[in-house]
């Protein structure tokens, strides 16, 4: 009985597989005025069909941070250096059409947390299409950390500390933006010009020709016949 049900098990094993779509996000650093390196696996993210999300982490992942640490060390102007998170979607055949998404690679540098969004049409059926990538904490002026603090031997002070980051992953639907309401617009004339409004007229100029035919029958009706004199 115990080896029908562990034959059981193992066969049941690729249909759980096969209800997880799974998706491969990369990682590099990236300057502007330096050589183009090439994207490094960092790790598998998993989606069941309930939605539930999991990431793993690639196992060359705290390697690459090392080597990302000394590439910061030695590039001049940090501010251009960025850390870029790409993900490879369901029918991508190379890394041009791959999503990317960037931070500062000196922000990674004292972050212990970091969020990834991804984004899809169908929440309930995910199929991520892009992605947002964020670390925190960051400076709130967004600048990069001082040179004597990056090159400290205290605990978060260098980007080696990255590589045991808290990471999230959230699924994200697509929302279609609310529908404006357009209002009439105002009539104009045949020039263009607003028409301005009549001012509105007063009792008199509205019931002048009532009152004056009401004043004419007092005047013809009201007087009577004239009355005839005694005779004496």
């Amino acid at each position: 009985m115990l080896r029908f049900a562990a034959v059981l098990g193992l066969l049941s094993l690729p249909f759980v597989c096969a209800e997880q779509a799974q998706y491969r996000l990369f990682h590099r650093l990236y300057h502007p005025s330096e050589t183009q390196g090439n994207f490094q696996e960092r790790g598998l993210v998993s989606i069941a069909q309930n939605s539930t999300v999991s990431f793993q982490f690639a196992p060359t992942f705290a390697d690459d941070v090392s080597s990302f640490a000394e590439d910061l060390q030695a590039v001049k102007d940090k501010d251009l250096l960025l850390y870029q998170v790409a993900l490879e979607r369901e029918g991508d055949s190379s890394e041009a059409q791959w999503d990317v998404s960037s931070v500062k690679a000196c922000h990674l540098v004292g972050s212990t947390a970091e969020t990834i969004y991804l984004h899809a049409t169908d929440i309930h059926s995910p199929k991520p299409y892009s992605l947002n990538y964020f670390v925190s904490p960051i400076p709130h002026d967004g600048a990069c950390p001082k040179p004597r603090f990056m090159n400290s031997s205290k605990k978060g002070s260098n980007i080696v500390s990255f590589a045991q980051v808290n990471t999230t992953v959230v699924i994200k639907g697509s929302h279609a933006p609310p529908v404006p309401h357009l209002m009439t617009p105002p009539p104009t004339t045949s020039q263009g010009e607003p028409l301005t409004a009549m001012p509105e007229k007063t009792f008199l100029e509205k019931n002048w020709m009532y009152l004056v035919g009401g004043l004419l029958m007092l005047v013809l009706v009201g007087g009577g016949e004239e009355e005839k004199p005694k005779k004496q």
